[in-house]
């Protein structure tokens, strides 16, 4: 056992992620934080139970299974290694499955690209509770952010390139192609996101967006929010480009908004850190300091569901078995997966639905590296923002003389480049920008590309909604089925990104060891 997570330890944990109740909050603590902790009676009648009563267990339980868990834990991202740490300090033994050859999920260090960006999480906010006692436990550092540096396009400057035009070192107050009414004029894109969502923002407490009182957000698409509010057709279009679903009329309003109020409370909380060496050594940290080992490339392929014991089929033709199971997959990738309930235990036919109706963000990163700071030649801010094909180039710092960036494309404009090759692609990114900033013209080139929708265990990046399935769905994807349950960023009810994902674990964890007791 982690000497660290024992049983007896296991309350003064959960009481270092409950930073909520500490937090200069907008009003609010999570919802969906359990009240209660894991008690060694309901530890210990998990781990006595496992494998009695084997009527109970789903059919195909074979010779060849593999050797049994008290509890199968599917993806090995922060979600699945959260859960597994928090059941093996009760004792329980754990197996984890991951799909992938590596651990971690969207918490994806490049080790091995110039600049060794993040490929998905990259900050660990002052309210991320659970994350941060995870890094403190295992003696993972993290760097608080100084304050300044780059802009990451929420500040006031930037090159812009409107209407395939070059962007030209000129204000965009008074650009000519800045077609903005005049009570807009003067906002990048950007700050018209925070004119029309920031201010006015309709939502205080981290739970209000599961409060009926807000249901009409819910059936409002993002498109409808803005205009609302006033926002002119140019700003609609120029806001389109920073949308995180496919486009701002498939976008959930309240699902943006419940995000955003939850950065907001962030901001609050107090300066985010970053992971010294990377996200992934945290979550590689997480996994080394399981008793079994995460077992590698186990793509799930199906699951029988009883009500006292699962069977977990893979591609590869294992099968694992279990008293209970966690299942962190993303939907995008479990709507695939078989899932069949034996011995009674039904599959409702509208979680499959929520299931397929779980919408993922499209996104396509290409990281780039510049020899020379080419914004001293053109004078314009390093960073800019396109209405077009490569959208936003973020300024990820500098390394050795070299200054790293990557081109933020998200949305329908991502959908261009699918069945391009990496290669093909960061070409296409590297002459767009030499077109649109001259200054970049043989002193950039690409050196890793990234598409979330191309990742066959992800399959698109952040959970999100369309107009009307929060109602709809939101209390069907944390719903157990029998013996399995449900975690993952998707899951969350108060946070998101990171802690949103430990969250959901931590709720699983909670609901099966009491269903178990």
């Amino acid at each position: 056992m982690h000497a660290g997570l024992t049983g007896g330890s296991l309350a003064r944990y959960r009481g270092a992620w409950r930073l909520d109740t500490a937090l200069p909050a907008r009003g609010a603590r999570g919802v969906g934080m359990a009240e209660h902790q894991i008690t060694r009676r309901s530890a210990l009648a998990l781990g006595a139970a496992a494998w009695a009563g084997q009527a109970g267990i789903a059919r195909g339980a074979t010779a060849q299974a593999a050797a049994p868990a008290d509890v199968l834990i599917l993806g090995a991202g922060i979600a699945g290694l959260h859960a597994a740490r928090m059941l093996q300090g009760a004792g329980i033994n754990v197996t984890v499955l991951e799909a992938s050859p590596r651990v971690g999920g969207r918490c994806w260090t490049g080790v091995n690209v110039p600049g060794r960006p993040e490929f998905g999480a990259a900050e660990i906010g002052s309210g991320y509770g659970r994350v941060r006692a995870n890094a403190a436990e295992l003696g993972v550092p993290l760097d608080v952010r100084a304050s300044g540096g780059p802009s990451m396009l929420g500040g006031n400057q930037v090159a812009m390139s409107v209407y395939g035009q070059p962007a030209v070192n000129r204000a965009w107050s008074s650009s000519p192609l800045n077609r903005l009414p005049p009570n807009e004029q003067a906002l990048l894109p950007l700050q018209l996101s925070g004119r029309y969502l920031v201010a006015g923002m309709p939502l205080s407490d981290l739970s209000d967006w599961l409060k009926p009182e807000f249901a009409a957000l819910d059936r409002m698409s993002l498109r409808e929010y803005f205009k609302s509010k006033g926002a002119s057709d140019e700003a609609l279009r120029l806001l389109n480009v920073n949308v995180s679903a496919r486009n701002l009329d498939e976008a959930n309003a309240l699902d943006t908004l419940r995000k955003l109020n939850y950065y907001l409370w962030e901001a609050k909380a107090g300066p985010s850190a970053k992971v010294r060496g990377g996200t992934s050594a945290l979550t590689d940290a997480m996994a080394a300091s399981l008793q079994r080992p995460v077992q590698l490339r186990r793509a799930v392929s199906g699951i029988e569901i009883g009500r006292q014991g699962v069977v977990v089929r893979c591609a590869d033709g294992s099968q694992h078995r279990a008293r209970a199971c966690i299942s962190t997959i993303p939907m995008s990738v479990f709507k695939s997966v078989r899932v069949e309930g034996v011995g009674g235990v039904q599959v409702p036919a509208r979680q499959r639905q929520a299931w397929r109706a779980l919408r993922y963000g499209q996104l396509v990163q290409v990281f780039l590296e510049a020899d020379a700071p080419f914004w001293e030649q053109d004078g314009m801010a390093p960073e800019l923002w396109s209405d077009g094909a490569i959208e936003r180039v973020l300024n990820t710092g500098s390394t050795g003389g070299k200054h790293h960036f990557v081109s933020f494309i998200n949305g329908e404009a991502a959908e261009r480049f699918r069945g391009m090759s990496d290669a093909a692609i960061g070409n296409f990114v590297v002459a767009e920008l030499a077109r649109i900033r001259p200054s970049t013209a043989g002193l950039v080139r690409a050196t890793h590309v990234h598409d979330w929708m191309a990742q066959p265990f992800n399959r698109g990046h952040i959970a999100c909604y369309a107009p009307g399935d929060i109602g709809r769905y939101e209390a069907l994807l944390s719903q157990p089925i029998g013996a399995l349950y449900f975690a993952g960023e998707h899951c969350g009810k108060a946070h998101a990104g990171l802690e949103s994902a430990c969250e959901a674990a931590e709720n699983a964890v909670l609901r099966l060891t009491e269903a178990l007791a």
